[in-house]
Order: structure tokens, then sequence, then C-alpha cells
């Protein structure tokens, strides 16, 4: 066990890190607002006037991507039915629209692939990571992505000696907030939630923290950097739910 130390905020007793992907270890900017734009062009090809609906459905504006709106944060379904919702505003029967959204992205996946490629490790990961081996922690992956995506991802970045575990989004857990997912990837290497710290970047890490000891928002993933309220509401804060600490650089993260 040991304890993790993030501005000025303390987690004891840890045995486990629950690491996002996307914004978190991976710069996923540049290819999500490549995707995105494929996708609305894809839709306006085939049904005329979708194009800026998608786009704004999607979290893509002039000034680029909103980094806590539905492409960044959302999984593949919940995107599906974004861009479902919005060709249904121009007119499109919600079951054509549908059909419509599902092979589209279908399509939009092909013509960016492949993902690991285009998302980088974001500055420090490395060295993070190789700080949380070294201290006999184990770690695991946890991400909204299919698992395919990530187990690509592991391998094109030759991160098989830090994880302990992969566990991307599947049939059987469809959302990273399904009380499961956590408690499936622990059952996968026999750790508790209790005994873990989630590091992420969007409200959807944050609620998958609840049945974990802790959370540490990880600000630095995007440009410009976040902010704690992009992770969580102003109204009801998560401090009151769940010790939380925030961070831009892993070089903030220590642990003793």
């Amino acid at each position: 066990m040991v304890t993790v130390l993030c501005n000025g905020r303390n987690f004891l007793d840890i045995e486990a890190i629950f690491l996002d992907k996307d914004g978190t270890l991976a710069d996923v900017a540049a290819y999500l607002s490549r995707w995105g734009h494929r996708q609305a062009q894809l839709m306006q090809a085939q049904l005329p006037g979708t194009q800026e609906p998608v786009l704004r459905t999607l979290g893509l504006t002039a000034e680029g991507l909103t980094a806590s709106g539905l492409l960044a944060v959302g999984n593949r379904q919940e995107t599906i039915v974004g861009i479902a919702a919005a060709a249904a505003m121009v007119g499109c029967p919600w079951m054509q629209a549908m059909d419509l959204a599902r092979t589209t992205t279908g399509i939009a996946d092909r013509q960016c692939s492949p993902k690991a490629r285009y998302t980088p490790l974001l500055p420090g990961v490395l060295d993070f990571l190789a700080r949380l081996r070294q201290a006999n922690l184990k770690i695991i992956m946890v991400s909204a992505d299919s698992q395919g995506n990530l187990e690509e991802f592991v391998q094109h970045y030759q991160l098989h000696p830090f994880f302990d575990w992969v566990q991307g989004v599947s049939d059987h857990c469809p959302t990273k907030t399904d009380p499961r997912f956590l408690s499936m990837a622990c059952d996968a290497i026999g750790v508790s939630p209790r005994r873990g710290l989630v590091i992420g970047d969007a409200a959807t890490d944050l609620r998958m923290a609840q049945i974990a000891r802790g959370f540490i928002g990880f600000l630095g993933g995007w440009q410009p950097v976040l902010s704690a309220t992009d992770i969580f509401s102003v109204d009801s804060p998560a401090e009151e739910l769940i010790a939380c600490g925030f961070a831009t650089d892993f070089s903030q993260i220590a642990i003793a």
C-alpha cells in the first residue's frame, strides 16, 4: 500500500491506479476533431442539412472541440444516438436516423484509422507509469473506448510492461459509469475498488470513482487546460462525495 499525493491532497493505502486513456494518457483532441468533421461530412452527403447540427451535437465549434462535449466524453452508443438525434432534428425518421448514424460512424472509423497512431502519449506519461510501477502499484486502463482500441494503443506505444489489465466498454458493460465496470476490472486482477484511485479528465471518470478510494482530475490533456468545473458541477461539488485532487501535469502527482 502506498500514499499518493496531489497538490495537498493525500490518498492513503492505495493499491491500484485506474487510468483513463483519452485526454489522460493520450492526446486525443486532434483525432476527435478530424473524426467528428469527417462524420459530419458523411452525414451531410447522405442527408443534406445535417452537417452543422451534427457538429454542434458532437461539441465541435469554430473554436475547436469542446472538452466536456459528447464526442470527448461520450461512449460509442451515446455518440450514435446523438448523431441520430441531430438527423431527426432536420426531419429524418428516427429508425432511419439511427441506421444512418451507425453506418456513417463505421465509415468514419475506417477512414480515420488507425486511432492509436493519431493519439500520441501526453507529455510525462511514460515517466509517470514508470513511477507507478516502481511503487508496485497495480495499474489498470479504464476507458469508454473499445477493447480493441485499448489493446492497439498499448501495443503501438509498447506499454505492456506497465499495465496489469486494460478494460474498455463492451456489450456486457457499455459505459464506464455502470457500477459493474470498475468492479469487473478489479475482479480480473484481484484488487478492491476501495483500494484504488481513479485518474481521469471527465465527469464520467469521477462518477466511476464513486466506489473507489478517491479521484484525481487530470486537467492537462487538453488545450487550453481544463478547470475543475469541467469535471464536476459547482452546484454539487464532488469533494462532498469523494476525496478529489486536481493536477495539470503528472509531476504534480507524487508517490510516497
